[in-house]
């Protein structure tokens, strides 16, 4: 289908890639016409915008966290959107991110393409018929994601180089010419004026017949500027042609990198009006030394004098590193008047923002807009787990917490914010005789009134000892750990319901409990993104303290002040799984019997502390950190995904692990828990079915049989080191490796060895009977 105007300019995407380690706020999507659309801040989204005020509005007239929440919900489910629950999800983020005001979390709205106009069907969806019962008028638009192009330069068939303004100022000239013919609706694709195709009849929306007039799309530019801490920018071409020019004609040192590229003073454009033509050798032999450019104006780079003006190509230019200028188009007001933001960018070290060194310009690399390095993602995700059941809370928490909230919203207090009224009403004597007074049981009143105070007025201790990341997965391995079976008999535990199975003999001295997870719930939000290299997470431990750093500083999703936030997106997902949880007893015993062995094979992983400067410093640390239970307990995930996919058919692209390691001792978590991923078709029973306990000790056997041979032995065998950084050792695409998006540790940590290796594999004796002549 001929897209001819504005309104069918839309590109289908599906909303969990929206929230993927690929996509999201900044980054760039090849369209199906073949041209590249940045997306923008969620501030930008019309439908998040209006939800985001609307929950202001009730924050500010209510201060009671309950019945904001519960209004929110009401709100959102009012315009039509999906509300998100997870309470504790958001708590979470309120204090990882930082948002002070964070309220709860919304549902990006599923908007399909009709395929004959490449238009929502608006008429039908659901959003617009929620719309409607509530009388209020709304538009397939503002429920979509805004985005623009991304490079602003487009040529057309003649090698004119501009950007988009000045293509779209000349085509609002020939509409002027046409007298209404055209419009500026038309330009879409972005379209050549001076180059006309034909004309046809067709109809407008009101089914009048009407000249059409097709002109001869443009083709964008695919090379950009990306800076390690995020930032984008284009290349400025009448900049580059002259610097380009002073490097040939020796004025610039040969190491010169265009540092100041951006810099009107020290470089400069080519003239003061560049008429700049693009042209490419038909064989493109050469690469970029085929790609040539000069200006019309000044005829820098035309080739007519050697000594001033050489031929210019782009031979080199991936060497081209300027400083950055901090650009951030996603953030850009939608239309073209509106200027880039822009911010200082500094060169950034693992931990720098917690120091008060001062640090040089960052300096920005050459990338194809199609590059893997252009964007990262950092997402998060939460398993749904009944607030009730990850409590933390000292005895009489919530008692008390709702006395005084229901004290604040008396209306002789109505004017005072939490702060104030906390500091006139709530002193630890009046505490004692709340208590005494409404008789509620304390064990220890210190540490309640601590979690009092942290919770009523919304704020957090640091606490060095506690990695919020690690506690978070905690809360979810206690919730397993600690039930035999929930079920959804309420609103409280709506989202989540498992059951322990009986365990075969076999697995008693292995696990200590495997259960079915019937029904679960994934919640998923953007966090920030990185360009350059992935945004790590790396967790130093020293003794009892932990000490968080991060590898980058990621620019954020939204561009308001994170005390103006009210909601974050989110996409939800709902699937089943299979929960397994190791022995930590037989565990500690199998590694005392094999110790000789075991730190023989992996040495190399935990002599030397790893470097938090080096790439991959994340997950080297998370292996240093777990010790070897972190490759027995990956290992095993991923040979029980591999065999999911032939006993119920799930390719591992719709499974997900979600693993369950520290060796923190106040916090050991020793489980995986195997899931059906977002976006997947596959939660009919499938995997739970696997579980029952006539199955189950076969699934884990074929598994393991299976990992018995490699089509690349004996090298994936006898491997000392493979994968990325060196960090698998008998591990492969043939034998352990899955889907990239199935495994939460970029497949990193694998070793089939160490569950089935006869002399010291963990598992060995489930199988060895079975295989032997």
């Amino acid at each position: 289908m001929e897209i001819l105007n504005q309104n069918q300019y839309n590109q289908g995407i599906g909303k969990y890639k929206l929230l993927s380690s690929t996509s999201g706020v900044g980054s760039i999507i090849t369209t199906k016409l073949g041209f590249y659309v940045l997306i923008s801040d969620i501030t930008k989204w019309k439908f998040f915008n209006s939800i985001n005020k609307k929950i202001e509005l009730i924050r500010s007239q209510n201060t009671d966290d309950k019945q904001v929440y519960n209004s929110a919900e009401a709100e959102i489910k009012f315009n039509g959107l999906n509300f998100v629950n997870d309470k504790r999800f958001v708590d979470f983020l309120r204090i990882e991110k930082q948002l002070p005001n964070l309220v709860c979390l919304l549902g990006i709205p599923h908007m399909s393409l009709n395929e004959n106009f490449n238009t929502p069907n608006w008429k039908t969806h659901p959003i617009n018929q929620a719309l409607q019962k509530a009388d209020i008028t709304g538009f397939a638009s503002d429920y979509m994601i805004n985005g623009s192009h991304f490079p602003k330069w487009f040529k057309n068939s003649k090698g004119e180089l501009k950007k988009i303004t000045e293509w779209k100022q000349n085509w609002l000239n020939e509409c002027k010419k046409q007298n209404g013919v055209l419009t500026l609706d038309h330009f879409a694709p972005p379209r050549d004026s001076g180059d006309f195709l034909r004309t046809f009849k067709g109809k407008n929306f009101d089914g009048a017949t009407i000249d059409i007039r097709v002109y001869k799309t443009l083709e964008q530019t695919n090379l950009i500027l990306i800076c390690p801490n995020g930032h984008l920018s284009d290349v400025p071409w009448p900049n580059y042609l002259k610097w380009k020019t002073n490097k040939e004609t020796y004025k610039l040192t040969e190491d010169d990198k265009g540092d100041h590229l951006f810099s009107n003073e020290l470089v400069g454009p080519c003239c003061s009006n560049p008429k700049l033509k693009w042209t490419e050798s038909k064989t493109k032999s050469e690469g970029y030394g085929s790609i040539f450019i000069q200006c019309e104006s000044c005829g820098m780079g035309d080739g007519s004098d050697v000594k001033t003006k050489p031929k210019i190509n782009l031979e080199g230019i991936n060497s081209l590193q300027p400083l950055c200028n901090g650009q951030k188009p996603w953030e850009q007001e939608i239309g073209d008047n509106h200027a880039i933001p822009y911010e200082k960018c500094i060169k950034s070290k693992p931990g720098c923002n917690k120091c008060n060194k001062s640090h040089s310009q960052e300096h920005m690399q050459v990338a194809l807009v199609t590059a893997n390095n252009t964007y990262y993602a950092n997402g998060f995700s939460s398993l749904f787990v009944p607030i009730h059941l990850a409590d933390s809370k000292v005895k009489g928490f919530h008692e008390i917490i709702k006395l005084i909230q229901e004290g604040h919203n008396h209306p002789f207090f109505k004017n005072l914010s939490k702060q104030q009224y906390w500091e006139q009403s709530v002193s630890k004597d009046a505490l004692k005789i709340l208590i005494e007074n409404s008789v509620i049981e304390v064990d220890d009143f210190g540490e309640l009134y601590e979690q009092v105070k942290v919770n009523f007025l919304n704020t957090e201790s640091f606490n060095t000892n506690i990695d919020l990341h690690e506690n978070y997965r905690w809360q979810e391995y206690q919730c397993f750990s600690n039930n035999s079976v929930i079920v959804p008999n309420d609103d409280k535990n709506k989202g989540l319901k498992f059951n322990d199975i009986i365990l075969p003999r076999e697995l008693t001295s292995i696990f200590c409990k495997i259960q079915q997870v019937v029904e679960l719930k994934i919640t998923n939000v953007q966090l920030d993104f990185t360009r350059v290299r992935p945004k790590e997470r790396i967790v130093k431990i020293d003794g009892f303290k932990r000490e968080v750093i991060e590898s980058a500083s990621g620019k954020s999703v939204f561009s308001l002040e994170s005390n103006e936030l009210f909601t974050l997106p989110a996409n939800e997902t709902l699937g089943e799984g299979l929960f397994f949880e190791f022995s930590d007893a037989n565990i500690e015993k199998w590694f005392e019997k094999n110790k000789t062995e075991l730190e023989k094979r992996f040495e190399n992983f935990y002599k030397n502390e790893p470097d938090d400067n080096e790439q991959g410093a994340g997950t080297k640390r998370k292996i240093f950190n777990n010790g070897i239970k972190h490759f027995l307990i990956h290992s095993f995930s991923h040979l029980m995904m591999r065999e999911l996919e032939f006993s119920c058919g799930y390719p591992t692209a719709s499974l997900k692990e979600r693993l369950y390691i520290s060796s923190n001792p106040e916090k050991s978590m020793s489980g995986v828990l195997i899931y059906t991923a977002e976006g997947s078709e596959g939660s009919m029973g499938g995997i739970v079915s696997q579980g029952e306990p006539e199955k189950i000790l076969e699934i884990v056997k074929k598994g393991l049989e299976r990992a018995i041979t490699c089509s690349s032995d004996p090298l994936c065998w006898e491997s000392e080191g493979q994968g990325i950084f060196d960090l698998n050792l008998s591990a492969c695409f043939s034998c352990s490796l899955v889907s990239e998006t199935a495994c939460e540790e970029m497949n990193l940590g694998l070793d089939r060895r160490i569950l089935i290796d006869e002399q010291f594999g963990f598992l060995g004796t489930l199988f060895i009977d079975n295989t032997s002549d």
